[in-house]
């Protein structure tokens, strides 16, 4: 028998408070995992979110419609806010501050750089919760703590403080991090040693093995090692950049 990711009892009795529960899911790995998770479990209360930034891999948009028809879940696509730019001109400062990124390659300051990874990624915080959110809800986020460093952070405070559940003053409102727990040792170890267990549920149910992300990307060719072969993030650079 194929061994999976178990999501913690403890978990489960923390979020059972709240009548409304939405999972923010990407369609990669992890986000697909947790909404069969709930589904397994026979969760009817769930509602999905998608972050819709208009540069999603297609293998993540179909995991996402595959969820939707196995699980009969409701969605909501959150639109980016765009900050009254459109999106040729918030992809073409990004990549022409590559070379400024540069500069702070060895701190996490070089993200500053990209307002495409800001832009597109960020909530909208109190206004799209008002709007959206029912009352008495929280937000499940499948974020994993061998992701990043800031993640790994984060995670650690509340396994200090034994609880699964964090309010965000900044979004206003309460998220629940059902992985907190996933790391061991190393982050790259954990990586490895839990992405092969995510694996297994996806192909249970027939999912595209993918981890989120976008299609294009400064980030790629600031660290040329995360670039794959015809990579767009080449081509975007090459015209952004006036590279013959």
């Amino acid at each position: 028998m194929k061994r999976e990711i178990i999501l913690p009892e403890q978990f489960f009795n923390e979020i059972d408070d709240y009548k409304h529960i939405y999972i923010e899911v990407s369609g990669g790995y992890h986000s697909s995992n947790t909404v069969l998770s709930f589904y397994e479990k026979g969760y009817k209360n769930i509602f999905l979110i998608h972050n819709d930034t208009k540069l999603q891999y297609n293998k993540c948009l179909d995991n996402i419609q595959k969820l939707i028809f196995i699980t009969d879940y409701s969605i909501i696509f959150k639109e980016p806010n765009l900050k009254r730019k459109n999106m040729n001109t918030i992809m073409k400062e990004s990549f022409q501050n590559i070379e400024k990124a540069k500069l702070h390659i060895n701190t996490h300051n070089y993200r500053d750089y990209f307002s495409c990874c800001k832009i597109l990624k960020q909530n909208r915080k109190y206004k799209w919760n008002n709007d959206y959110l029912l009352d008495n809800s929280i937000v499940i986020s499948s974020i994993c703590p061998f992701e990043s460093y800031n993640r790994q952070m984060r995670l650690f405070q509340l396994k200090k403080q034994n609880t699964y559940i964090r309010f965000h003053k900044n979004q206003n409102v309460i998220k629940g991090y059902p992985y907190r727990d996933l790391l061991i040792g190393h982050r790259e170890y954990s990586r490895n040693y839990f992405d092969s267990l995510f694996e297994n549920k996806l192909n249970k149910y027939g999912l595209h093995l993918i981890h989120s992300g976008c299609k294009i990307c400064p980030i790629r060719v600031l660290f040329p090692n995360m670039l794959t072969k015809n990579d767009c993030s080449i081509k975007y650079n090459n015209i952004y950049n006036k590279v013959i």
